[in-house]
């Protein structure tokens, strides 16, 4: 049964919380799906990480983080917190 996922934007400054989420049947499906946008939003000059300290928490419908993804540099490295 699909949830709905909400993915945010954090630093150490700042909170991009996304209002809209998406709808995916588990945890995976909701971090691919967050990981697919990232990059096109990089190719796309949209997202710019500035800072280090960036990371992209995905929560659920109550707010709750179910897995954390440190986001180190425009390159796309990146690890997982699970």
């Amino acid at each position: 049964m699909a949830q709905k996922y909400f993915f945010n934007l954090v630093n150490v400054t700042a909170i991009i919380e996304d209002p809209s989420g998406v709808e995916a049947d588990n945890i995976e499906q909701a971090e691919a799906e967050a990981l697919f946008t990232l990059d096109e939003m990089r190719v796309a000059g949209e997202l710019q990480l500035d800072k280090p300290e960036w990371r992209l928490e995905i929560c659920d419908e109550s707010g709750r983080v179910l897995r954390t993804i440190r986001l180190t540099s425009e390159q796309g490295e990146r690890s997982s917190d699970h």
